[in-house]
């Protein structure tokens, strides 16, 4: 064969990438409404039982929970990734001009808070410290860059000053809520 001949695609390797991530995506998108609907301490086992499968199966989608972080993670953020590009569509329709720095900004942390905001378990689930965290928030900084206007001096330094501090902000207003949530109330102690 030379260079420019491929060898021909064997369609049953083919069917079964395909099927391997569809199964991926399904124990995926199990384990994000099981985080979603019982917070983040939800286990490997837990994943496999509402998948209606095994753990070992589970583990050889996602070598470990760590794994199972970061894939979530990066789902999220394309989610959110989509979103932001429609929102500032939207914005820009209304306004009839391109936005503003800070605009785009303003519609950035609305859709990191609007994440954070509709699922807290998902939420704390792929932010808890590890290299999962990590590679969200490298990733969500990178995002924000994209994101500024051409000229914007230091784009970088900007987006992961902006993404620490709005992760820091969510972090503590979601851990006061929990608190809050926590404390018997006044009126039936």
């Amino acid at each position: 064969m030379n260079a420019t001949t491929q060898a021909p695609v064997d369609g049953r390797s083919a069917r079964w990438a395909q099927h391997r991530e569809e199964r991926r995506a399904a124990l995926l998108d199990v384990a994000r409404h099981l985080i979603h609907e019982r917070g983040p301490d939800v286990t490997m086992e837990d994943i496999a039982s509402a998948s209606g499968t095994s753990k070992s199966i589970v583990y050889r989608y996602f070598e470990d929970k760590a794994h199972l972080q970061r894939e979530l993670g990066r789902a999220i953020l394309a989610s959110m990734h989509r979103k932001l590009i429609a929102q500032l569509a939207d914005l820009e329709q209304q306004l009839g001009r391109e936005p503003e720095p800070a605009e785009r900004i303003h519609a950035m942390i609305f859709a990191y808070v609007e994440t954070a905001r509709r699922s807290p378990g998902v939420y704390r689930f792929i932010t808890r410290p590890s290299d999962g965290l990590n590679h969200f928030l490298e990733s969500i900084s990178r995002l924000v860059a994209s994101f500024l206007p051409d000229g914007t001096p230091a784009p970088q330094v900007w987006a992961h000053g902006a993404v620490g501090f709005v992760e820091s902000a969510v972090d503590t207003w979601m851990t006061a809520d929990e608190e809050s949530s926590r404390r018997p109330d006044p009126a039936t102690a």
